[in-house]
């Protein structure tokens, strides 16, 4: 019995310690840990979350819990790895659980539904009802005549839309039992789920895929924590390991997350999964309506779903009985936080739940982040490795072009080599398909003027401005600012010398368009994606060669399979070997092996094309060879020398404030007090400002510490935040294990 009378709360406010409240008669024995109630405070009524449970309380006078928001709490399990991350990630536990428990539970957003009509009656029924009221209810025999167009019904305001009638005659039908109504949740994965499956049967398993599979199973069957890494090339079969071991893990009662790094391959793992499984899916990502991620949550909650497939924040669904954690593309930067905190990454949330929970994680990629391929070699991890694809897929051919040749040749389009655009056509000419591959959107990179030399910059950002052809504008693409293309320098008043300078995706297709106008382009970038379904779009007229070349950015390297592309082009990747940040050759290499694999996935010969500068370039070699242990071993050797991790740990705070001279001072007097208080085996670098030092109007300087011992370092920062005034107007974030410094 929980016959407790007062409760220790944690309240969603910037109130660190739990509060002590009575708990009244009514819910004497109704609470749980883990609960969502409402309680005042300072005259208001407050969201909060039930720390623990007593009989008494040291507080003289305690005020009265108002009333249970959920009745459902979140799980001790979920609780428990909440104040892991509070600790771990220097965040409070307000913070955790709010990222935790969706805004539209905690704000008790109904579930929005709409009212979807259907026939009682036969297509021979209704005909009579017509016949019989052409005269007296002209507008009723409108509705029913639509009825004779459709197969299972329609929603209330697209009926009334195409008919061009008020709701009066669709009611009367109702009342006559002619026609039906029920409310539906306007859930858009309804939408994808109604349409056909052709299930498909398991895949025998090569024998390195069974190697694997026979390691998870074992982890599964034991019910204990062991963390797989897969290091799978393109095109091995990593994806039929990860749904049998699902179905594995169904037969033994338990439930499943799915990780993936971008929500376009949401639906396509989702379509996969379908075709294989007869279970409830639910579906997370940012672009999920508040309706629907409160539904998705209720019904985990309550053991209705078992399996979830979703983005970063996935890893905290409140499954029963979790059993497998799967995350696809471990090395991915998306399944990191970097802009608020918790700055959590969702892989080590994974490995840390599933710790607690005795769940089976499994890894897969590729190409593994340095750290993870790390962990398996030292048998922190179990490493399973898949080294050549399924069937008669053979790895692409992979060529590079010197662009500095191609600019004393002075061709016409400097953005193509010949070469590149010999090979497009040829795919055009043998039905096959193009992708083509630049980490840049818009149409130009910069405006700039060649008299003064002034550069058109955003008034919030340290950025230049983007030139997009399809708007006519100059955009940010940090704050999403624009302004109308100037016709004159504001610096120098001059008229002829305003030039455009570099090129973006948007660039490459209009380019494309002109060279091959016979030819059907799609592009697929951040611009082109703005709507709900946008992604799906694009990639399923892709799919069904409905086009003959695809241009994007990031978004087409993760994962997708297209069998008919034979061919793959990277424009550009050189900027991206300039940056620095001791990730970079590794972000490069990764992304160049990802995006060569998306080239002859089936029994059609690929190839790769890489333009660059730095053909000779020892990260660009490597990839051209799709060699990623030589390179771990290039990289770690690296790493080792100069004490980066895998070797250290590495912690960023960053003070950022609409003052730069602020944050400059604050980021500073922190460093000092860090120095003062940690000894010498912390390596505390010099505050600096950030990569890009202005976004959104605040200034950002950084302080990066390498460091061995983090619970030092975790009770050295809360011990100096006790004392250390920061100002109104300046933050302060803590990220630990960033991914950028």
């Amino acid at each position: 019995m929980n016959d407790n009378k007062y409760a220790s709360v944690i309240l969603e406010t910037n109130i660190d310690k739990p509060l002590d409240y009575k708990i009244p008669d009514t819910l004497i024995n109704k609470l749980y840990v883990g609960n969502l109630v409402e309680v005042p405070i300072r005259g208001i009524f407050k969201k909060a979350y039930i720390y623990e449970l007593k009989n008494k309380t040291s507080i003289n006078k305690t005020f009265f819990i108002k009333r249970l928001v959920i009745k459902e709490p979140i799980s001790k399990e979920l609780l428990k790895l909440s104040i892991w991350m509070s600790k771990y990630y220097i965040c409070s536990l307000s913070k955790i659980l709010k990222l935790i428990i969706p805004t539209s539970i905690r704000k008790e957003i109904d579930i929005k539904t709409k009212l979807f009509i259907s026939s009682n009656k036969s297509k021979n029924e209704l005909l009579k009802i017509i016949s019989s009221s052409i005269k007296k209810s002209p507008t009723q025999v409108k509705v029913l005549s639509e009825f004779l167009k459709i197969k299972k019904g329609i929603f209330l305001s697209d009926l009334l839309k195409i008919t061009n009638t008020s709701k009066s005659p669709v009611d009367t039908l109702i009342k006559k039992n002619i026609l039906k109504s029920k409310k539906l949740d306007l859930d858009h994965d309804n939408f994808l789920f109604n349409q056909s499956f052709f299930y498909t049967k398991e895949k025998k398993l090569t024998e390195n895929q069974k190697e694997a599979f026979d390691k998870i199973n074992n982890s599964l069957e034991k019910n204990i924590f062991q963390t797989h890494l897969i290091f799978g090339i393109t095109g091995s079969g990593k994806t039929e390991i990860y749904l049998q071991a699902i179905k594995k893990a169904l037969i033994l009662k338990k439930s499943i997350i799915m990780l993936v790094p971008e929500v376009a391959l949401t639906e396509q793992t989702i379509l996969r999964f379908k075709e294989r499984f007869t279970e409830k899916i639910a579906i997370i990502h940012h672009k999920k309506s508040m309706g629907e991620k409160s539904k998705a949550f209720l019904e985990m909650q309550e053991g209705k779903i078992n399996i979830v497939i979703g983005a970063r924040s996935a890893v905290f669904a409140p499954l029963k009985n979790l059993g497998l954690i799967i995350v696809d593309e471990e090395h991915d930067t998306s399944y990191k936080q970097i802009d608020e905190m918790p700055t959590y990454n969702a892989k080590h949330i994974a490995i840390k739940r599933a710790q607690i929970e005795n769940a089976t994680v499994i890894l897969g990629s590729a190409t593994p982040s340095i750290e993870s391929y790390y962990n398996a070699l030292n048998n922190k991890y179990i490493l399973s490795h898949l080294d050549s694809r399924i069937g008669v897929a053979k790895l692409p051919k992979i060529n590079t072009v010197d662009m500095k040749n191609e600019i004393i040749k002075k061709t016409s389009y400097i953005y193509f080599s010949q070469t590149l655009l010999d090979a497009i056509k040829k795919r055009y000419e043998k039905g096959e398909q193009t992708l083509l591959f630049l980490n840049r959107r818009g149409f130009h990179t910069n405006l700039y003027c060649t008299s003064c030399a002034f550069v058109f910059r955003c008034k919030h950002c340290d950025v230049s401005l983007t030139y997009h052809k399809t708007s006519d504008q100059l955009s940010c693409h940090l704050c999403n600012a624009h302004i109308k293309k100037p016709k004159i320098c504001p610096n120098c008043k001059g008229k002829d010398y305003i030039k455009f300078k570099g090129f973006g995706t948007e660039h490459v297709e209009s380019y494309l368009k002109y060279i091959f106008p016979f030819m059907k382009v799609l592009r697929l970038d951040r611009d082109t994606t703005s709507s709900k379904s946008s992604f799906e779009d694009i990639l399923k007229k892709f799919r069904s060669s409905k086009a003959d070349v695809l241009i994007g950015t990031q978004m087409i390297v993760k994962g997708h399979h297209f069998p008919a592309v034979t061919l793959v082009g990277v424009l550009n990747t050189d900027s991206a070997l300039n940056i620095a940040d001791f990730r970079s050759s590794e972000y490069v290499f990764s992304l160049l092996t990802q995006v060569s694999g998306r080239s002859g996935r089936e029994d059609l010969l690929g190839e790769v094309i890489i333009q660059t500068n730095m053909p000779f370039n020892p990260t660009i070699q490597l990839s051209l060879k799709q060699d990623y242990v030589a390179f771990y071993k290039k990289e770690v050797e690296q790493r080792k020398l100069f004490d980066y991790p895998p070797f250290t740990q590495m912690a960023k705070i960053v003070f950022s404030s609409l003052d730069e001279n602020s944050a400059k001072i604050k980021s500073e007097e922190f460093r000092k007090k860090l120095i003062e208080n940690l000894s010498k085996d912390f390596i505390i670098h010099p505050s600096m400002p950030t990569y890009k030092t202005k976004v959104k109007d605040l200034y950002s300087y950084q302080i990066i510490i390498r460091f061995k011992n983090l619970n030092l370092l975790i009770n050295t920062i809360n011990e100096i935040k006790k004392s250390f005034k920061i100002l109104k107007k300046t933050s302060m974030l803590i990220d630990i294990d960033p991914i950028f410094t």
